[in-house]
């Protein structure tokens, strides 16, 4: 069994802590997990909800998330409350809870964990199943000022060769280096660095986990130079970098994150935008 450790917001959320307090009002449990899975056994009180729920077309560009007025609505659907403490639980992909993350990020909810080992570490320690709908009564969430994390492609063209800017590319490395193209262009964005974000996870069996910090953070000391350098993060259409931003933001400490959402599908489809393999 897990240690009942309570959890930093954000961060990760242990299933001993969770199994503690899921009888407390402000705790709200939200799975990331496909709906029949869902249905044939769930967190006591949870909802689910797909992470592409939060994503739409955005300046033309697919898979984008959001704006914050959409996202607050979500949250008043499912009963969210701005106070609320609000747990992601994957199944085995904990980029799917960094993606909705990425919604409470948006709408400056910090009261948020993901659940260490998501749903099927919750079951091999044997954790209580339901099956029962939950009683959810709708909420206002006010809608906040744009966030200050999300950077355009004008953007990253202005500091591309900034000596204090670091570009994380997080796709798989044949992407990265053109050998594999699903997109209209092969290659990475000039400068980038590759680290495809399975290299932050770990398999336990049938479990999936983000490794102990003392080893990302030795990972990513050899390629960003310090806490207070400028990271700008990017896979195809955000939801791989959503993974890395959570491990470099919440769980390292990195003071200067950025999240470039709209990613390679993006960067691959403007002609203009330069490309290097």
């Amino acid at each position: 069994m897990s240690q009942s450790i309570p959890p930093t917001w954000p961060g990760l959320v242990e299933p001993a802590w969770l199994a503690e307090n899921l009888g407390s009002s402000d705790i709200r449990v939200i799975e990331v997990r496909a709906q029949a899975q869902y249905n044939s056994g769930d967190i006591p009180g949870s909802v689910c909800v797909s992470h592409d729920n939060f994503r739409g077309v955005v300046g033309g560009v697919s898979s984008m998330l959001q704006p914050p007025e959409l996202l607050a609505g979500h949250m008043s659907l499912m009963g969210i409350r701005p106070t609320d403490r609000v747990i992601l639980v994957p199944d085995d992909k904990p980029h799917d809870a960094t993606l909705v993350a990425m919604a409470f990020a948006r709408l400056g909810h910090t009261r948020f964990g993901i659940l260490n080992g998501g749903f099927p570490r919750w079951v091999h320690e044997k954790r209580p199943v339901a099956t029962e709908l939950p009683q959810v009564e709708k909420s206002q969430y006010p809608v906040p000022s744009p966030d200050v994390f999300t950077v355009t492609h004008k953007e990253i063209m202005e500091v591309l060769k900034a000596a204090d800017h670091v570009i994380l590319d997080v796709r798989p490395t044949e992407y990265y280096t053109g050998e594999k193209v699903d997109e209209a262009r092969g290659g990475h964005i000039p400068g980038a660095k590759s680290r495809p974000y399975t290299e932050d996870l770990s398999k336990y069996g049938k479990l999936t986990l983000l490794k102990p910090p003392e080893e990302l953070a030795n990972a990513y000391t050899s390629l960003v130079p310090n806490k207070q350098t400028t990271v700008i993060i990017h896979c195809r259409t955000g939801h791989q970098a959503s993974q890395t931003f959570f491990v470099l933001r919440y769980l390292l400490g990195y003071e200067k994150v950025l999240w470039y959402d709209a990613g390679w599908s993006e960067w691959a489809a403007r002609s203009e935008l330069p490309v290097e393999k």
